[in-house]
């Protein structure tokens, strides 16, 4: 595939030195000539293609074996002991105590105590007051007249007169005082004596004596036997298989470029050095 694209490309260089070395297109009448064939590029594209690959997996198979179990097997033995327990009697006996208890007495005594009472006097009262007297007044009048503005007559007119007097009241006023008076009274009085006092009381009295008691016990005896049993495990197990992998590997293909646009006039005007680098283009 190589020796087939270099070949391509040197015949692409060969062609392309003999255009410029040639003389003028006859159609043309360029060089190198405005016509000529579009140019080529290589293009590579990754191509997938499928192997075949072998794989190894682990799957999980049962496998039963036969194994020895002990299994236990218990007996039970009677055994007797003596033992030996306390046993406690309690009894009572009477005893005499000395106890010395109080005993309260009570007497009264006479005590003068000063209590003051409240007596109540009432008593008479002169007191002053103002009272108001009404008198008619003669006062002469000489304004003028309040509607005509002009001057009244002059005259006496009659006025009310409200003057203060003083009048005396006699009133009651009650009035107490606190009059200290002497009484007697009785007081308790209260002494305290010891008194002893002899009393039996009971006392629990407690002893203790050994007494032999036969006890019996169960003890085991453990033995063991070997018994067969089915045992099932599950083992892997390597199980090698083909798989299908997709895979890329380049290949190169040579693709012509799009064609450029035709030349205006001003392009066939211009010089063929500058038409040539970008046919190349």
């Amino acid at each position: 595939m190589w020796v087939r694209v270099s070949g391509i490309v040197a015949a692409v260089a060969v062609l392309s030195l003999g255009a410029e070395s040639a003389s003028a297109c006859s159609t043309c009448h360029h060089n190198p000539c405005l016509l000529a064939a579009p140019a080529v590029q290589c293009v590579t594209e990754m191509v997938p293609y499928t192997v075949m690959k072998t794989r190894t997996r682990c799957d999980y198979q049962p496998v039963t074996t036969t194994v020895m179990v002990r299994v236990p097997e218990t007996t039970w033995e009677e055994r007797q002991r003596v033992v030996c327990k306390p046993v406690y009697d309690t009894t009572t006996v009477q005893r005499q105590i000395s106890v010395c208890k109080p005993v309260y007495d009570t007497t009264y005594v006479q005590q003068c105590v000063t209590v003051c009472k409240p007596v109540t006097t009432t008593c008479q009262v002169t007191k002053m007051c103002l009272q108001p007297v009404t008198q008619q007044v003669s006062v002469p009048v000489g304004h003028k007249c309040g509607l005509c503005g002009k001057p009244a007559p002059c005259g006496c007119a009659t006025v009310t007169r409200t003057c203060y007097q003083q009048v005396p009241v006699v009133r009651d006023v009650t009035v107490t005082r606190m009059v200290p008076e002497t009484t007697t009274r009785q007081v308790p009085v209260t002494t305290c004596r010891m008194e002893r006092e002899i009393k039996t009381i009971d006392v629990p009295v407690t002893t203790c004596h050994m007494v032999q008691e036969v006890v019996t016990d169960k003890i085991p005896h453990t033995t063991f036997r070997c018994e067969p049993k089915q045992v099932t495990k599950m083992v892997p197990v390597p199980v090698t298989e083909c798989v299908p992998v997709t895979c890329y590997r380049p290949v190169t293909h040579i693709v012509a470029c799009a064609q450029a646009p035709a030349p205006t006039a001003q392009a066939a005007a211009a010089p063929s050095a500058q038409a040539a680098p970008s046919a190349q283009h």
